[in-house]
């Protein structure tokens, strides 16, 4: 029926509203029941506590580390942790992005079976990766152990694993919609980060080589913590049958497949510039503007656990054939984030001198005009998380690979340009502009798709 044919109905008689109207409101009033509106504040409460505490962790590692250390040791430590997130982000796509679609879709009736197999799958792609960066890490370490780039590489290829574990025990938790078992991970993991930072301090160790081993150790921890919650240390109940971790890693690529590349480029396009500063201006140059990017981190970090919790329940909507309540959902989700994340920009344009001074102690002083700038990165991506998570919970990860393969071009090619002239500046900028090119070509897709 057209759209003008539905404005011609006849007005209802007894409720006086035509047909559309009544259909609308009671999707309305389905999907805002004082119930369904507790349920979700509960969920998103927790996945905001989560996050918060696992980025704390992280956080505090960024900060105490820029405080104590040269910029050049911190900027070793920042281009290491960037090399690790690019392994991470195959990782992502070949394990975290499939259990988070496909479990809720196809194997919400067995997810114990289908997560120990997802379990084995990780210690063999993660066993792969750390394969292939520990031996030149380790080598450069032995070769030039006064490079402080070595004892970092080394640190972050043996710490790889066990963080990656605590990412998908993390993504088991918000695929069974219990955020609130993995913000009890959380809290352990952030517990253990403190006492471990302490005690590195008070023997004199905090390196970017502690620093690593210190994360690995607590990610282990905490990842074994949820498993017990999850009942997945204990050996599968009598007359449950296991599911191949074959054929669960042949599904994964059948889903991921798309998102390898899109990986590969979403992480030159996320990491080029850290990568390059070194080349241009120096690991302490790298070391600063990784420190600049620490106050926005905390508003990207919300934006990541809102698009973590909608993820299943948006991949659960297309299983059920609810389109329509997929795409508002998403629509609610890009809107209420962008208008959050809009705030707290403007929050640090204000207050980036002071957000420095309690920070840095004014170690960092001079580069304070950046901290607004990078402020501006999680606004382009709240923007775009509900389109993104729309578009992969409909099975449609190939458009992510659209919008990398623009944006990487748009990263490398302005960061030379901006770079040049402007240094650090310029390095910011790229990483605002490379940010928002990815959310304008997700949401033309999401309107033209959905």
């Amino acid at each position: 029926m057209s759209a003008q044919n539905q404005v011609a109905l006849p007005m209802s008689k007894s409720a006086g509203v035509s047909d559309a109207e009544a259909a609308t409101e009671s999707w309305s009033l389905k999907l805002l029941t004082g119930e369904r509106i507790r349920r979700w504040s509960l969920r998103s409460g927790f996945a905001l506590l989560d996050q918060g505490l696992t980025s704390g962790a992280g956080f505090l590692i960024n900060l105490l580390l820029a405080r104590w250390l040269p910029a050049d040791l911190y900027g070793a430590f920042a281009v290491a942790f960037a090399g690790s997130l690019f392994v991470s982000g195959f990782h992502n796509v070949l394990l975290l992005e499939p259990l988070s679609v496909i479990g809720p879709a196809r194997h919400f009736s067995s997810l114990p079976q289908y997560f120990r197999a997802q379990i084995r799958v990780h210690w063999i792609l993660v066993g792969i990766f750390s394969g292939l960066v520990l031996p030149p890490s380790f080598v450069l370490w032995r070769t030039s152990p006064s490079n402080p780039l070595a004892g970092s590489l080394v640190g972050g290829a043996l710490a790889l694993p066990c963080v990656l574990l605590l990412w998908l025990a993390r993504r088991m938790c918000y695929a069974m919609q219990h955020p609130r078992t993995a913000s009890l991970g959380a809290a352990i993991y952030l517990s253990l980060v403190v006492v471990g930072l302490v005690a590195l301090r008070l023997m004199g160790r905090a390196s970017p080589f502690g620093a690593f081993v210190l994360l690995g150790c607590c990610s282990f921890v905490a990842a074994l913590v949820i498993f017990r919650q999850l009942g997945l240390l204990w050996a599968a109940p009598v007359g449950q049958l296991a599911m191949s971790w074959r054929a669960v890693l042949h599904e994964n690529w059948k889903y991921g497949r798309w998102l390898v590349a899109s990986a590969a480029l979403f992480s030159v396009a996320a990491q080029t510039q850290i990568f390059l500063i070194p080349v241009f201006l120096g690991l302490g140059a790298a070391g600063i503007l990784r420190a600049m990017q620490i106050p926005a981190l905390v508003m990207t970090q919300i934006v990541a656990a809102i698009g973590l919790l909608v993820l299943p329940a948006l991949a659960h909507d297309f299983g059920q054939g609810h389109h329509l309540r997929l795409r508002r959902k998403a629509i609610l989700v890009s809107s209420s984030l962008a208008a959050i994340a809009a705030c707290f920009a403007l929050a640090l344009w204000i207050l980036s001198v002071s957000a420095e001074h309690l920070l840095y102690g004014e170690k960092y002083v001079q580069y304070t005009g950046l901290i607004p700038i990078l402020a501006l990165t999680p606004l382009a991506n709240g923007v775009s998380v509900g389109f993104s998570s729309a578009l992969r919970a409909s099975q449609r990860p190939h458009f992510d690979l659209i919008a990398n393969a623009i944006a990487a071009p748009v990263c490398i090619l302005s960061v030379i340009v901006l770079m040049r002239p402007w240094g650090l500046v310029g390095a910011a900028a790229s990483i605002v502009l490379t940010s928002l090119t990815t959310s304008v070509v997700l949401g033309y897709f999401f309107w033209r798709q959905t």
